[in-house]
């Protein structure tokens, strides 16, 4: 678990840092796209964990309710 939580937020780190320079129009063309792209697959990683602990707590809280 650490390391998909250490994972998170490297991804997260990249993309601020990425952003950034996507903002002040330091990247062409392609690599705006690249950017993009890559944000959008960060936002579905982090989702997709944010559902796999979701399950996990609710798996968690029904064992130990029975």
């Amino acid at each position: 678990m650490k390391i998909v939580l250490i994972l998170a937020t490297l991804f997260v780190f990249v993309s601020l840092l990425l952003n950034g320079a996507r903002r002040r129009g330091k990247l062409d063309n392609k690599a705006n796209r690249a950017v993009a792209e890559l944000a959008t697959s960060m936002r579905i990683f982090v989702y997709g964990l944010l559902f796999f602990v979701g399950l996990v707590c609710l798996a968690v809280a029904w064992q130990s309710l029975h």
